[in-house]
């Protein structure tokens, strides 16, 4: 059969039949430098996210804007180019090597760090956000690319991206505190400034961890799939525009419509596109035939659902905090560590028992856990003590601890390798959109619930709704999981039933 441009180098060797990676002169356990380099990467996306909710108000105040609109857009604008550009970014790894495209996207991120610290106005710190969203959609990508490939054996996979998972946690519970506490002894900039010196501490890492013999360019490159790249980044805007601006203009707003129906029209385009591509024997940006992979379908529905009722929990429980209990930002923030923290600790835990158990015990039961956590979240009484809000997330926060990493590694090893950078930016992306759709739809349900009042009764019992939305989406989530995840019979389904996908499929298409 002819040989796809996705091939690797000559160093790099295949397992008949799997499509997984075998590393010459290693027993599949991988390194653990590469980890370190990868977790570092993670980290930098997670905190350079988190401690933006503290860190903004003094923005505000330090570069000259009153306007909320406009302080948001120090956050929106970062968060449109992220989602928008992920899959061209994991694509890119198969263009120019893991390896390149890690440091490359880091590098970015570093050089937006240092304009970020020195910006003197809005729209320079706008620019160095856009710089800094582009390095992350690059790098991210990357990070669980580079473990597949270093960790060819299942079980030692698992348990990476069991601490990779953690580490992403870790980063969401630190960046609000550590936030809070650069703001006491400093100011905004020295937050940016921390992100440039980790990002050139992963920038040094990386560049002598990689091999690369592993993680190069490869020997015959890609052409670069410029027409899907372009309306993937058009369709992407314009679905995490209009989900971001559904709160100030509504559902029914005209521009919110038109962004839906761009969206929408956009989606079907790409996917048209892209099967003309792969019938043209040419590789597109995203080969659709991954999405006849159950695990991969299964894994991104998971994340989507997971990010959605997480971002709900965090935006609209920090709200009670600080609104309802006059807690300030930073006590809020220390108010979800016992979430975060188990989130952190239990992942590499799960890690562990998914390389025992399989994935897809360990994913199905996490969701389940975190469904009962909003399930009791939802069945919370208006003067319910702040310990008794506390061990409620503490409970959703188990079950994304035992999930996060399980849903990470079935996303990634439900396909060959070759496709694992692009089925991590497909991963990524949907995880984006989940968090941003969290928001957006369950503000319309805490609304209605409270009936529109800004009490703190009727926004309790409107939150208390979300909720129990929340509990009844993840539970039928786990129910879906578990079904797309069963065994089946056939020499292409491994025992998470994952059903492989051949790295090169029928030239025949996408079919």
């Amino acid at each position: 059969m002819k040989e796809t441009a996705l091939d690797h180098s000559t160093t790099q060797h295949h397992d008949e039949g799997t499509g997984e990676p075998r590393n010459p002169g290693t027993d599949g356990r991988g390194s653990g430098r590469v980890l370190i380099a990868m977790c570092l990467g993670l980290m930098l996306s997670m905190l350079n996210t988190s401690m933006m909710h503290i860190i903004t108000p003094q923005i505000g105040a330090a570069v000259g804007v009153s306007s909320l609109t406009g302080l948001q857009w120090v956050g929106d604008i970062y968060t449109l180019g992220y989602a928008a550009l992920l899959l061209p970014g994991g694509a890119l790894g198969n263009r120019i090597g893991r390896r390149n495209a890690f440091l490359c996207g880091v590098a970015l991120f570093a050089l937006g760090s240092l304009l970020c610290a020195v910006s003197l106005n809005l729209p320079m710190l706008l620019v160095a956000r856009v710089v800094q969203a582009v390095g992350v959609a690059v790098m991210l990508p990357q990070t669980l690319s580079v473990l597949v490939h270093e960790y060819p054996d299942k079980g030692a996979r698992a348990r990476a991206v069991g601490i990779w998972a953690g580490v992403s946690s870790l980063g969401m519970a630190g960046g609000p505190v550590l936030g809070g506490v650069l703001i006491a002894i400093a100011d905004w900039r020295a937050a940016f400034l921390l992100s440039l010196l980790l990002a050139l501490v992963a920038l040094a890492l990386g560049y002598r961890a990689l091999p690369e013999s592993r993680h190069g360019r490869p020997a015959a490159a890609a052409p670069v799939d410029l027409l899907g790249g372009a309306v993937s980044v058009v369709w992407l805007i314009a679905l995490v525009y209009g989900l971001i601006e559904v709160s100030a203009y509504g559902w029914t707003s005209p521009r919110i419509i038109v962004c839906f129906v761009v969206a929408a029209g956009g989606a079907v385009l790409f996917c048209v596109l892209q099967a003309r591509t792969a019938r043209r024997g040419r590789v597109p940006m995203m080969p659709l035939h991954l999405w006849r992979a159950r695990g991969f379908i299964a894994a991104n529905v998971a994340g989507l659902v997971y990010f959605l009722t997480q971002t709900g929990i965090i935006f609209y429980y920090n709200l009670y905090f600080q609104h309802y209990q006059h807690r300030s930002a930073l006590v809020s923030g220390l108010l979800f560590l016992p979430m975060t923290c188990l989130m952190a600790g239990l992942a590499p835990f799960a890690g562990r028992l998914a390389a025992r158990f399989g994935i897809r015990v360990v994913l199905v039961g996490g969701l389940v856990v975190s469904g009962l956590g909003c399930l009791v979240l939802a069945l919370l009484s208006d003067d319910a003590s702040v310990i008794q809000v506390e061990w409620r997330i503490a409970v959703f926060g188990i079950g994304v601890g035992l999930m996060s990493s399980a849903m990470s590694n079935a996303a990634v090893s439900s396909v060959s390798a070759d496709f694992s950078g692009v089925a991590s930016a497909v991963h990524n992306t949907c995880r984006k959109i989940g968090s941003t759709l969290g928001v957006a739809l369950l503000g319309v349900i805490v609304q209605a619930g409270g009936s529109g009042t800004a009490s703190r009764t009727g926004f309790l019992y409107g939150v208390s709704t979300a909720m129990m939305f929340c509990a009844a989406l993840l539970l039928a989530c786990a129910a879906i999981v578990l079904v797309l995840m069963w065994p089946a019979a056939g020499p292409e389904t491994d025992r998470e039933g994952a059903h492989l996908v051949d790295a090169h499929p029928p030239s025949s298409g996408e079919r």
